[in-house]
């Protein structure tokens, strides 16, 4: 998306001063890229040349302009130049008005937003402007609801903390409002959009970056004797292009990225291409034809020279003249039959199959049954080019929160201090109790159209709702914990368990990102970055502590009725590396730090002899044994002298590209010396299907792993409960801290799975993200891992940071050349799902970017059944017997030709007409093939839709359909072993393709070369010979593609009767009109004679003959069980009715698990009725 003559000064971190003036210079403006925006490609002037460029890197089209070349030479082609022409410029036509549309479309888009207004400041004059014009250091006015034209830092907002709220669905696809807020200082200029200050501000920023939530720079302000103060900028001062102004009125920004520079156009890279196995493969046996094509052109070429030197000196018919050059005309021959032979490459296959893939999209996408309800969300699909990959999946990578569980968040039990609460919970959604959450002059919320519940609270503990009324016995029990700073000059003490309490639930309140949201029913709720911190923030405001409102610089609350106002001093964000979270606030004098975070992580950095400790780690081994997810809470106390120095610190970071990493080394510090005051334990609940749906990958003998930053016993005991491991599975655990203890431990995990692989176990390995690590760092650790990872039906790895889920599909991928597929909801699984061969993104409550990464788009992860299990296995199927139809249909077309040559002495002569040649692959059999790859079905277990009216008949039609389904899931090998598109596959079509060719070729020659053909006594010509041979090719392809058809529709026989069929009769009406061709005046006398007739129903019988003996070879000795079951259901479809009659018999003749269950159960129903007729007749 960027210009590759971007100038190198546009990536060094910049230095500006505001601009308030009305015009800038022309050295002003070249120093940072314009806000002009251009995402077309194209222009009027480029489009021809440039696109046709881009076709031309595809070797085919390179391919079939060189023949188009070749044909325009008169001495080196029998053939009409037109007739090679006109395809290639189809094709390319096809592609560059696709292209063409498509950059069109952008062009349309790009003059929408370059010309939507906005308003600078300039000297005091509110002008309007558009986002074109805009430029770094211009100050922008921007109102409620409007967009930002660039990326701006915010200098003011109406309200008067500097708060500001924006939404940023148009960048990552989350649809909360983040609150944002200018600096104290700033605020203080420009609180007001008529009376502001002109002073000249300077800022520093660092170079542009992709990444959305983070902005390092510093702006300058005066201080009033000539000097300027600086003051550090986060990401809670930078306003996205793109994003919305929600909630506020308006906000004064000063542009710091403009254009190419901004977030959203530096994360708008071009489209991933990706390409299937199959095509890959495609590509390398069409090399392999081209060779075969120019090594039987030099074999003719040399039969050719061979029989000039003989006999074409005494050839006077043939009108040599006296230079008569055997070796010259025989070169010319090369070139004549490499035309003659390319139809053996087909040029409409690439385009066949981007019509089908698109097709194949259209119905993932319109699948009822991969409906979600609850998201109102159908499958999307956003790269077709690797639909059959999802029939040959092997490994499947997935995510824990909200993929396999539903990331919505109840609150179970709180640890506070010794103590656990919430043992007394009932299954309601309790209210928030003695709040009131009303709308603030100061924080107004944009109404939401519906707001997703992202917690439940069912929470209930009668004890602890007394102490927090005053009344509870237990609240007064001593625990006499003194908090002081490292420098002894500040301390709080909890003295009772009542003050500890209090201190938690504050703690939870404060310590988040979460903002208030109100529905258009004017009802509160919490909005954050995360449903853990969501359900928190909720849990404390239900428990009397609740969260009103944050500002840059305060925090508001009502503590258990009465109003409360901190200082917020600083807020560091959780991100998946850091793994907590923690607010520095200056509670009346006090200055402290609250964090929330990971058990592994918050323990690390606690203060020695917690007396907390132990007894609350006992309690959270207990809660990951049931799949509880759990964050440890701490406190830090700050002395005035010790935050100042922290302050300090934080000011003078330096602004270049270390400035990140000094940063966390400075907050790493800060978090240190902790003291622990409690845990909470939160539980995600599975989604709908999940274990049923994960046992059927496993059938289908698709190796699933859980990649989860949850601790090891939660990570397991989640994998059990949603069947990932399953009760006859072996686990073998791998947790160990030193890379010779994971070297030890492999050894020993070897010698259990050898014993596994005797005893025929199946197998299942739990490591942890340390030893993980350990593994992918060293080379025969990694391969001692994959090496039983391969075999092992499900692995589950925990404590992994995002970095490691994207190289442990790496790992897969690149040693066991598989076909993978990634699942995952959120921004971290980013890496991961665009690292594996197939990317699945859900719509999760954690945003869009998982979605816009990815493939394939997923309500819920039981769609993955069906997208896999059905959808991939018909594609797979689809598309490789399109392909390997492909050639045949073309092998069978070249072979007359091949065998012509010998009769017409290697001359060149073409056996077909020119237009005939060109309209077989375009036209006449190219449809019927479309429509098989689209919608052709091997099984399908919704084989009656609308079932009986006869309850007995609906009954038994409602299990057969649930026993096929059931038995979908054996029938994936079929795409996993690659079974139909193969190299001994191939060389089976094309042998095929060969003998076919030989049969209507020489039974054809047979019959009119001895036989009179015409009514004035001559035998038939070239004419004849090349319309019979040409219409039985036409028959024997679409035979053969009905016989090959599994799933019959009327578009199916509407494109071979019609489209296929009707349009060759119709062009051959049409041929014996048209003069100048080979097949003038012959249609109508061939269609009049016996031996036409003769011949097509004859080869049709001799091939079909042959082709049902196939079958039924291939039925009787080399059928699979997929054949078995469609044998199985087509016979229930036509005798069902007869099969019920015959009860008993059928059931002694199937023997059949499917059957048993449905007789039995008829025959106790019968049993049931007849004896209560006898009960009724006494």
């Amino acid at each position: 998306m960027f210009w590759s003559n971007r100038p190198d000064v546009y990536n060094q971190p910049r230095q500006f001063e505001g601009n308030f003036k009305s015009e800038r210079t022309l050295l002003e403006l070249e120093q940072f890229p314009s806000n002009f925006i251009k995402t077309s490609r194209y222009n009027i002037v480029s489009f021809l040349p440039k696109s046709l460029l881009l076709q031309f890197t595809r070797y085919a089209n390179i391919y079939f302009l060189c023949i188009a070349i070749i044909q325009c030479i008169p001495v080196l082609s029998t053939l009409n130049p037109f007739s090679a022409i006109a395809p290639l410029v189809f094709v390319l036509g096809l592609s560059m008005g696709r292209e063409g549309w498509e950059d069109y479309g952008r062009h349309v888009s790009d003059n929408e937003v370059n010309a939507t207004e906005c308003v600078i400041m300039k000297s005091r004059v509110m002008t309007i402007s558009t986002w074109a014009e805009l430029a770094v250091g211009d100050f922008i006015l921007v109102k409620k609801d409007e967009s930002f034209p660039a990326d701006l830092i915010v200098l003011g907002s109406s309200i008067e903390s500097g708060a500001c709220y924006i939404e940023t669905s148009s960048l990552d696809g989350e649809k909360n409002l983040k609150p944002k807020s200018a600096i104290l200082e700033t605020q203080q200029l420009y609180s007001d959009k008529d009376n502001y200050t002109d002073q000249i501000i300077r800022v520093d920023a660092q170079a542009p970056t992709q990444n959305l939530y983070e902005l390092d720079a510093s702006i300058y302000l005066n201080t009033g004797n000539g000097q300027q103060k600086k003051f550090q900028l986060t990401a809670k001062q930078l306003l996205l292009r793109g994003a919305y102004l929600r909630n506020t009125e308006w906000v004064i920004g000063l542009v710091v990225y403009t254009g190419q520079d901004t977030k959203i156009m530096r994360n708008a890279d071009a489209a991933r291409i990706k390409s299937s196995e199959i095509e890959r493969i495609m590509n390398i046996l069409i090399l392999g034809i081209l060779v075969v094509q120019i090594s039987l052109s030099i074999i003719t070429a040399s039969f050719s020279s061979a029989w000039l030197h003989k006999y074409g000196s005494d050839s006077w018919y043939l009108g040599y003249d006296d230079d008569f050059s055997p070796n010259l005309l025989s070169f010319y021959s090369f070139f004549s039959y490499i035309l003659l032979y390319n139809t053996m490459i087909p040029i409409s296959l690439i385009v066949s199959l981007e019509f089908v893939k698109v097709f194949q999209a259209y119905f993932i996408e319109q699948d009822e049954e991969m409906y979600v309800q609850q998201r109102d969300k159908y499958v999307k699909v956003q790269t077709t080019t690797i639909n059959e990959e999802l029939g040959q999946v092997e490994y499947v990578f997935s995510d824990k929160t909200g993929t396999l569980t539903c990331n919505q968040m109840e609150f179970k039990y709180c640890i506070i201090g010794n103590t656990l609460y919430g043992q007394e919970q009932k299954h309601i959604n309790i209210p928030i109790q003695n709040t009131d959450l009303k709308r603030q002059q100061t924080a107004k919320v944009h109404p939401a159209t519906e707001v997703f519940q992202h917690s439940v609270f069912n929470f209930q503990d009668l004890e602890l709702s007394a102490i927090l009324k005053g009344e509870g016995s237990s609240g007064e029990l001593p625990v006499n914990l003194i908090i002081q700073s490292l420098d002894g000059k500040q301390q709080i003490k909890i003295q009772k368990q009542r003050n500890l309490i209090e201190e938690y639930f504050f703690l939870l309140s404060s310590a988040h990102e979460c903002i208030i949201q109100y529905d258009k029913n004017q009802n509160a709720s919490y909005q954050g970055p995360s449903p853990d911190e969501i359900t928190l923030v909720d849990a404390a405001a239900r428990m009397g502590f609740q969260f009103t409102g944050a500002s840059a610089s305060e925090q508001k609350f009502t503590i258990l009725g009465k109003d409360k106002k901190v200082k917020l001093l600083k807020s560091f964000e959780f991100d998946s590396t850091r793994k907590r979270m923690s607010v520095i606030i200056d509670d009346n004098g006090v200055i402290k730090l609250f964090i929330k975070g990971a058990d592994n992580i918050i323990k690390g950095r606690l203060a020695p002899n917690q007396i907390f400790l132990n007894q609350i780690i006992n309690y959270l081994d207990d809660f990951s044994k049931i799949g509880l997810r759990c964050l440890l809470m701490a406190i830090r106390i700050l002395s005035n002298d010790e935050y100042r120095e922290f302050d300090n610190a934080y000011n003078n970071l330096p602004d270049n590209e270390t400035r990140a990493e000094e940063l966390e080394k400075l907050t790493s510090n800060l978090e240190q010396n902790l003291t622990l005051v409690g845990a909470s334990a939160v539980e995600d609940k599975l989604q709908s299907l999940v274990p049923e749906t994960i046992a059927d990958l496993l059938r289908a003998n698709i190796k699933v792993w859980m990649l989860t930053g949850d601790k090891f016993e939660t990570a397991e005991n989640i994998a059990r409960s949603c069947r990932l491991i399953q009760g006859d599975f072996t686990v073998m655990r791998l947790s160990e801290s030193t890379v010779e203890a994971c070297k030890k431990k492999i050894g020993d995990i070897q010698e259990t799975y050898e014993e596994c692989l005797k005893m025929n176990r199946k197998k299942s390995i739990v490591v942890e993200g340390q030893s993980l690590q350990f593994i992918i760092d060293n080379e025969d650790l990694a391969q001692a891992f994959v090496s039983m990872a391969k075999d092992c039906e499900s692995i589950v790895c925990c404590r992994v940071t995002p970095k490691q889920k994207a190289d442990v599909v790496r790992l897969i991928k690149d040693r066991l050349n598989k076909i993978t597929l990634a699942i995952g909801d959120g921004a971290n699984d980013v890496n991961m799902i665009q690292a594996a061969h197939i990317g699945v993104g859900l719509y999760g409550n954690e945003g869009m970017r998982a979605v816009q990464s990815s493939d394939f788009a997923l309500g819920e992860f039981r769609c993955l059944w069906r997208l896999l299990l059905v959808h991939g296995h018909w594609n797979y199927i689809r598309i490789a017997e399109m392909v390997l139809y492909f050639f045949y249909k073309n092998m069978i077309f070249t072979v007359p030709q091949f065998f012509f040559s010998y009769f017409c002495a290697f001359s060149g002569q073409s056996f077909f007409d020119d237009w005939y040649i060109t309209f077989y692959n375009l036209i006449f059999t190219a449809l019927p093939l479309i429509v098989r790859g689209t919608f052709d079905q091997d099984i399908n277990y919704r084989q009656y839709v609308q079932f009986d009216e006869r309850q007995e008949v609906a009954s038994v039609q409602q299990k057969f359909e649930e026993y096929l389904k059931t038995k979908f899931p054996t029938l994936y090998y079929v795409g996993q072993n690659k079974s139909i598109f193969t190299i001994p596959n191939y060389m089976f079509w094309a042998f095929t393709g060969l003998v076919h060719g030989m049969i209507i070729f020489f039974f054809i020659l047979w019959i009119q070369d001895f036989e009179i053909v015409e009514d004035n006594g001559f035998p038939g010509g070239l004419a004849a010979f090349s319309l019979t041979a040409y219409s039985s090719i036409i028959l024997i392809a679409d035979v053969k593609i009905a016989i090959h058809t599994k799933y019959w529709t009327w578009f199916n026989f509407v494109c071979i009767t019609f489209l296929s069929v009707l349009l060759y009769i119709i062009y051959v009406i049409i041929s014996q009109f048209w003069s100048g061709t080979l097949m003038e005046f012959t249609p109508f006398t061939m269609v009049g004679t016996p031996h036409f007739w003769l011949s097509i129903i004859l080869i049709g019988g001799i091939i079909g003959g042959l082709e049902a003996i196939l079958a039924q070879i291939y039925r009787e000795f080399f059928t699979d069980s997929a054949t078995e079951l469609l044998i199985k259901a087509n016979d229930f479809g036509k005798n069902q009715l007869k099969l019920i009659e015959l009860k008993e018999k059928i059931q002694r003749q199937f023997q059949d698990s499917f059957w048993e269950p449905i007789y039995k159960q008829q025959q106790q129903q019968d049993q049931e009725i007849e004896q209560q007729q006898n009960e009724h007749a006494e």
